[in-house]
């Protein structure tokens, strides 16, 4: 239960509700960033929430993998209630409001918060910046310094984060995923060659995923899936997003 103070700062922070599918739920809306998050969630990646609903279901674990501030954490949890959602967010800022967006709409004892960057190797790392407000993204995870005419955007400051393999991490929790989201701007290639056995599971039914646009990135990461054994079974052929679904065809049996 929250305490007179917690309930006075719950009063003043300014959160707005989402209607989506015939859900409703609350979201922390006090800059532009977390504000956009908000007016566009039905409509900036409507495929996301067609995976959520067609792929996940009661009783799986999904993780989240880039969370972000939990829109897409706090959708599957109240669209499939008996599910196990393992949310993965480095950034302090975003962190944050993943937590309090979780919290504030009754969600913590279903959903496990990890404040992880998943890559190929685990030790300490870096989380190059692209901008300061909650709710930004396009951060850059990498052990040596960047600038800006190495990851193509701005770098406006560095936080120090550990990195963990996918395959290390449900090794050490004995968690495994029947599903998983994937939105790490652009180090999807080293996410997947730290997922190996996680990827090739059995268990796993189904992967959304935003591949890099970069050739050479797109064809490394669609080889890490391929030798998992994993099919794509989606991409927008009119290419106006960079999601695509992939699947397990034994998965596809169980859905």
């Amino acid at each position: 239960m929250l305490s007179v103070r917690g309930r006075a700062a719950r009063a003043l922070a300014p959160r707005s509700t989402v209607r989506s599918r015939g859900l409703r739920f609350t979201l922390q809306c006090d800059n532009a960033i977390t504000h956009y998050r908000w007016r566009t969630f039905n409509d900036k990646e409507p495929e996301t929430l067609d995976w959520i609903d067609a792929w996940v279901r009661d009783g799986d674990t999904l993780f989240d993998v880039g969370a972000n501030i939990g829109v897409y954490t706090v959708y599957a949890a109240l669209r499939h209630p008996r599910a196990r959602i393992v949310a993965f967010e480095p950034e302090y800022a975003n962190l944050h409001l993943l937590r309090d967006n979780v919290v504030l709409n009754g969600l913590q004892d279903r959903v496990e918060i990890y404040g992880l960057a998943l890559g190929r190797r685990v030790g300490l790392s870096r989380l190059h910046l692209s901008d300061l407000t909650p709710g930004a993204a396009l951060h850059t995870e990498a052990t040596d310094a960047l600038d800006a005419t190495r990851t193509g955007r701005p770098v406006v400051g560095h936080e120090g984060i550990c990195t963990w393999t996918l395959d290390a991490f449900c090794a050490e929790t004995g968690l495994a995923p029947d599903a998983i989201k994937i939105d790490v701007d652009g180090t999807e290639p080293e996410l997947l060659e730290g997922a190996e056995r996680t990827l090739a599971s059995p268990r796993l039914r189904s992967v959304t995923i935003e591949l890099p646009e970069e050739p050479a990135a797109y064809a490394a990461a669609e080889a890490r899936l391929v030798k998992a054994g994993l099919r794509r079974h989606w991409r927008d052929a009119a290419g106006r997003t960079q999601n695509e679904t992939w699947n397990h065809p034994e998965g596809e049996t169980r859905r």
